[in-house]
């Protein structure tokens, strides 16, 4: 009886084309659209590269500065020096394949007159610019030394020359981390809530002044539990299945980085599955209002919930978690989003699991709920 109604069920919610193409369709729409918004900058502003000069020596000019630029695109990878005369910098700089121009005159100094030269200001030209600022301090500072003290001249250059790192780089996570990937989080976590819809048609089916079969099923001497959950499941198993797909479609064909852990991804993204069927199943089971009404209410607190989890807004889960934590404590998006992240940046599975054991408890608040204004609903006449 129960696998009978539960493949009948998934027949039925297959079929209705509206419900699969937002739980289904839609998400991958914008998951891809979010890609493609969202690569360009990533790419440009995001990613590191190496950055391309124009170097311009006179007669004549001290080679000081000329070592320098050539040790920082030998060790370090920094710079990518272009030699050439200034017309063709000019020209290079205008065409945008170079971030900037050293010119370097011949002052009669061991320094040297050295100047930049851009046509914006953004993060390579503010490092081209850090770059000179340190080589003009180094020299001014040697060059007080050798009238001051001629004798510690030596040591200064040694000290200078020295590479002294008292940083290590590191990482709390072997998982690639971008802004980017905030978005794509909260997608997911708006994915398992458009359960919000299959929800409130498993209430539908339960109230007699909303449907035919409402009717027919009050009427029978079925249990209405024993109805119920083979529409619960059916409904979360087609849920959970749209959801995996964008979690494929993300991973695989749009290359985003969710993690490694992808066992606990799907757990993640099923239970928040069940909380968007849960939403939409207690929403439906409120009083005897109109399916229209409902539905919207169904689609307010779901794009609501979405909106408080950075899904429109970036930054807007860590805005809340400063200004109003204990939003986020109750959001199910918030919490959907607070444990993709968990799985991803902490070793450990304590947010992970105090996360979902929120998401748990909100679930079956809601079907405890659900269940009840069903069960005990009577009807004078049908």
């Amino acid at each position: 009886m129960f696998f009978r109604l539960y493949v009948y069920s998934m027949k039925q919610t297959v079929r209705q084309k509206l419900i699969m193409f937002w739980s289904l369709i839609f998400p991958i729409i914008l998951g891809t659209l979010f890609r493609v918004a969202f690569g360009e900058f990533l790419e440009e502003e995001v990613i590191f590269h190496q950055i391309p000069v124009a170097y311009v020596a006179e007669e004549g000019a001290s080679p000081a500065f000329a070592e320098t630029l050539k040790s920082l695109e030998d060790d370090g990878g920094l710079l990518e020096i272009i030699e050439t005369d200034g017309k063709k910098a000019e020209s290079l700089l205008k065409e945008e394949k170079v971030e900037g121009i050293f010119y370097n005159r011949d002052s009669g100094t061991e320094e040297g007159e050295v100047t930049l030269t851009v046509t914006r200001q953004e993060m390579s030209q503010s490092i081209l610019s850090s770059i000179l600022e340190q080589y003009q301090r180094v020299f001014h500072t040697m060059g007080n030394i050798s009238r001051e003290n001629p004798a510690g001249i030596e040591a200064a250059a040694k000290v200078i020359g020295q590479q002294r790192q008292y940083l290590m780089e590191g990482s709390i996570t072997d998982t690639p981390k971008s802004v980017m990937t905030d978005y794509f989080y909260a997608l997911l976590a708006m994915d398992c809530l458009m359960g919000v819809s299959m929800g409130l048609q498993i209430a539908v089916k339960f109230k007699a002044n909303l449907s035919n079969l409402a009717v027919r099923r009050v009427v029978s001497g079925t249990s209405r539990f024993g109805m119920l959950m083979p529409d619960l499941a059916a409904r979360i198993t087609i849920q959970f299945l749209c959801t995996l797909c964008s979690v494929c479609y993300l991973t695989y064909v749009m290359k985003i980085s969710l993690g490694n852990k992808f066992a606990l991804l799907l757990l993640t993204t099923l239970v928040g599955s069940i909380v968007g069927i849960f939403m939409g199943f207690f929403i439906g089971a409120i009083g005897t209002y109109k399916e229209s009404l409902k539905e919207g209410v169904c689609v307010c607190c779901m794009m609501f919930s979405s909106f408080l989890s950075g899904l429109m807004v970036g930054g807007m889960y860590r805005f809340l978690e400063t200004h109003a934590p204990l939003v986020n404590r109750i959001n199910p998006a918030s919490l959907i989003v607070k444990s993709l992240y968990s799985l991803n940046i902490y070793e450990g599975y304590e947010r992970y699991t105090q996360s979902m054991a929120s998401l748990l408890t909100i679930a079956v608040l809601l079907g405890a709920g659900a269940f009840a204004m069903i069960r005990r609903e009577r009807y004078a006449s049908i």
